[in-house]
């Protein structure tokens, strides 16, 4: 449950709406602009540049993009856009505000089991802050980095948030997997469908890595290994972080919640598709789509371009292909249920516009 107004930390009642914490002298607009800066000794701030690697992940996004361009009928394209069922259209976008939501209520039962003190609310406006800046910018700061980094202020545990938030991204990834996996004995014969199998070693080292830890015996042995092998300071870290994950191992009860609610939260995201599918005149099936969006997510997520986009589209398209759907619809499809995930994530601007607020009102007034 929620912590109540009379439970919170003191440090998070300063401020009208919970939102100031001990130390938060600067405004949030601030302190996003150095959340991915790592400070030298001194104070001084590190002169690398991201540009390259941004320029690189637009370089794959454009490449990809142009190569499935290349065999398209622009026309039907047209075509199939301005035929879009607009219906469809907002189901899709309501489904990525629900699996939102759901999201945010399974990361806040996450941070609950660390001993974090924040309110369902802060977790709901904090988790879709995070959704804005992973869908919406160009990436060069992650939605996750910012979550943990607000956590942080707000409750001054960097490690048990980060711990709780990489377990959030880790439960997500293994029901996406286990939702492509049971539906794959049902398409395993038409083609290119193997692909999905692909999936199977992913799902085996997830599974494996949750025993490591949350097994007392295996993160035992985890830790000799890294103190054995690694150097102090990298080893201390992976000792750490590995007893920060260990405290579910307490919390199974809820670890089984968790799961069931990701299993609803990737559901939701799949159904994205599956709507958006169906306002462009395209369903060849659910299945299809509950085993081909996962392993457009998964490789969408790998950190190559900006947002997913191309990699996202390529791999759908080439998916759909084997089963009969046309290049023009699949397409659509991909770009409908993108633009879809950027409508949801507005909310997010808007709570980080609100938030800011928030934060800064009483800074005036003083």
């Amino acid at each position: 449950m929620p912590a109540g107004a009379g439970d919170a930390h003191p440090d998070q009642r300063a401020g009208a709406h919970g939102w100031r914490a001990a130390g938060h002298e600067v405004g949030v607009n601030r302190g996003h602009a150095a959340l991915g800066e790592r400070l030298r000794p001194g104070g001084q701030r590190p002169r690398v540049s991201r540009l390259p690697g941004v320029a690189l992940k637009l370089l794959i996004s454009g490449g990809l993009t142009w190569y499935l361009a290349r065999g398209l009928d622009w026309q039907e394209l047209a075509r199939v856009f301005a035929s879009t069922h607009l219906g469809a259209f907002a189901a899709a976008t309501l489904l990525f505000v629900l699996s939102n939501c759901a999201g945010a209520v399974q990361w806040h039962l996450l941070l609950r089991a660390q001993n974090l003190r924040v309110t369902l609310r802060q977790t709901v406006v904090l988790y879709h802050v995070g959704v804005f800046f992973n869908n919406v910018l160009l990436g060069n700061i992650g939605g996750d980095a910012v979550r943990v980094y607000d956590l942080r202020r707000l409750t001054g545990q960097g490690g048990a948030a980060a711990a709780a938030t990489v377990m959030d991204r880790f439960v997500g990834l293994l029901s996406t997997c286990t939702w492509a996996l049971a539906a794959y004995p049902l398409i395993a014969g038409t083609e290119r469908a193997w692909v999905v199998s692909v999936l199977a070693p992913v799902w085996l080292v997830l599974v494996g890595a949750l025993a490591v830890g949350l097994s007392q015996r295996l993160g035992r042995g985890l830790d000799t290994l890294a103190e054995r092998l690694l150097p102090p300071p990298l080893a201390g870290f992976v000792v750490r972080s590995r007893r920060l994950v260990a405290v579910y191992r307490a919390r199974v009860g809820l670890l089984a919640v968790v799961l069931l609610v990701s299993f609803a939260v990737q559901f939701c995201r799949i159904l994205v598709y599956y709507a958006a599918g169906r306002a462009v005149d395209m369903d060849p099936g659910l299945t299809y789509f509950v085993c081909f969006q996962p392993v457009a997510a998964i490789v969408a997520a790998l950190p190559i371009s900006v947002g997913g986009l191309g990699v996202r589209e390529g791999t759908l398209v080439g998916l759909f292909e084997g089963v009969g759907v046309e290049r023009n619809a699949s397409l659509a499809m991909s770009l409908l249920g993108f633009v879809a995930g950027i409508a949801a994530s507005l909310l997010g601007g808007i709570a980080f516009v609100m938030r800011q607020v928030e934060t800064e009102q009483p800074l005036e007034e003083a």
